[in-house]
């Protein structure tokens, strides 16, 4: 995803999706030409990229039915019995976002249809019923959604349908940590330095008012904890903000309490 459009959504984003939108692009943008099959890696990494800066989010399990407004279904994707096969998910993941009440699915142009249709990420709300019973209200009133759940967005002529096929990540969990020692601690630092890159861009003139009337306050509090501090980048391509005489520090040291 080029600088461009990035800048150019961030022009005109509302303050709340100026914030939820602008980490899935930053990695489409850092993640240019990795294999398709990723929408695991982007939503543990989205994850923390989340956390870090005070957005719960949690990866979610789906099967996505891409339909046409008028001809119907067109393609199927994930669905049916959990399972990891190697280091490929049976299904398709996004991201909940329940306190404002949208998904994130960062990954969804790696299906040719929607690629050819608009080469974004899609960030939505609930747009259809969460099935009426008691059960997925008062899961969705803890912030959770029940297998079965829809959510579903239209794209030019488009229509993405999702359904939840688990109501948590722990599959998900389960799995990262058995494609091999250290996945795990490499998604948290790379969603780290994710959350750098958004703070980098959300401090610029003309940007950083319309994040601050955003209602994040962990977003305000790391941007008045950065400043305009330079930013350093060490050899593994991890993210620091040199903040003052107590050196480099990176996003999850910065509203640390000195000891």
């Amino acid at each position: 995803m080029p600088p461009t459009l990035i800048a150019n959504m961030l022009a005109s984003a509302p303050p709340d999706q100026l914030v939820e939108l602008l980490p899935p692009m930053l990695w489409l943008h850092h993640s240019a030409g990795v294999p398709a099959n990723v929408c695991v890696s982007a939503a543990m990494t989205l994850h923390h990229a989340y956390e870090a800066i005070g957005v719960t989010a949690r990866p979610t399990p789906v099967e996505l039915v891409v339909g046409h407004r008028t001809r119907g279904p067109i393609t199927r994707y994930g669905g049916g019995a959990l399972h990891w096969e190697g280091t490929d998910f049976s299904a398709h993941c996004v991201l909940w976002l329940p306190g404002s009440g949208r998904w994130v699915d960062a990954t969804v142009t790696q299906y040719p249809e929607v690629r050819a249709s608009m080469p974004l990420p899609v960030i939505g709300r609930m747009a259809t019923s969460i099935g009426g019973s008691q059960a997925s209200r008062e899961a969705l009133a803890q912030g959770r959604l029940l297998p079965g759940v829809h959510m579903a967005v239209p794209r030019e002529e488009l229509i993405l349908d999702y359904t939840v096929v688990a109501d948590d990540g722990d599959v998900l969990t389960t799995g990262v940590h058995a494609i091999g020692p250290g996945v795990a601690e490499d998604f948290r630092r790379t969603g780290l330095n994710l959350a750098a890159g958004a703070l980098q861009w959300w401090r610029k003139p003309g940007i950083v008012e319309r994040v601050r009337a955003a209602p994040y306050p962990r977003v305000h509090a790391l941007l008045d904890a950065i400043g305009q501090a330079p930013v350093y980048i060490d050899g593994d391509g991890d993210w620091f903000f040199e903040t003052g005489p107590g050196g480099r520090r990176r996003v999850d040291e910065l509203l640390a309490t000195p000891t």
